[in-house]
């Protein structure tokens, strides 16, 4: 780490360089560490991008074992620039997807009952906490602004930027979907040849969860679609 008194004398580029540098180093050594989730990575020649609400933290788990820990929530770029362009097109790319109505209201649901960590509860905290029901939060706090912002609004990120290119091209090779988790789980099992029976974890306990389309209005529906057009395009969901 650059001492602070060096900062106003070191570039800016320089510093962003050595911090990229610094953030590449550290994901080097998870690679190294025995049962980290990049470690098997690279031992089962496979990669899953965790997509928020879509079941990530099962497959992690269930795939790669109880030493996997979570990876967060890269797009396909980041695991481009970790394991090289080589690794990345030669290894078994993966993913699951959800509804956006329904992955929507599971995020806010999430959030909104603290989530998992420090950074989840902040957001609430920050803000969902200025909207007092979902139908406003929808109206009033979600933007396409910020759900551009993946540091910020991670669970809100669109899905299909985790996942295609600027030009719509689709960077992994199989996409799962939450609504057949089971049966497409066990094939990307099969294909990589390891893993257990698929455990489900970090579920979100919400009775509104149970029919999303019952928490939408019209105009909460008309706009949703407005935020995750690409989604719904792309991936073939509609309300």
């Amino acid at each position: 780490m650059i001492p602070k008194s060096l900062k106003t004398f070191v570039p800016k580029p320089l510093i962003d360089k050595y911090h990229r540098w610094s953030i590449y180093r550290e994901y080097q050594g998870y690679r190294k560490t025995p049962g980290h989730t990049y470690n098997r990575f690279d031992a089962t020649k496979s990669i899953f991008i965790h997509i928020p609400k879509a079941g990530g933290i099962s497959v992690i788990k269930s795939l790669y074992g109880n030493k996997a820990g979570g990876i967060g929530h890269r797009t396909y770029k980041h695991f481009q620039w970790i394991y090289g362009e080589r690794a990345f097109n030669e290894y078994y790319k993966f993913t699951f997807v959800r509804n956006p109505y329904d992955r929507l209201l599971s995020a806010y649901s999430f959030l909104k009952k603290g989530g998992m960590n420090h950074i989840d509860r902040r957001f609430n905290e920050e803000i969902l906490s200025q909207y007092k029901t979902f139908e406003e939060f929808v109206m009033k706090g979600l933007t396409e602004k910020h759900v551009s912002d993946l540091e910020v609004w991670t669970h809100f990120y669109p899905q299909t930027r985790f996942i295609y290119d600027e030009n719509d091209n689709l960077a992994v090779d199989f996409v799962g979907r939450f609504e057949s988790f089971n049966e497409d789980y066990e094939k990307i099992r099969q294909k990589i040849g390891s893993g257990e029976k698929l455990k489900h974890l970090n579920k979100t306990k919400d009775k509104k969860a149970k029919d999303y389309k019952e928490a939408y209005t019209a105009e909460m529906r008309e706009k949703t679609a407005e935020i995750y057009r690409k989604d719904l395009e792309l991936l073939g969901y509609d309300f």
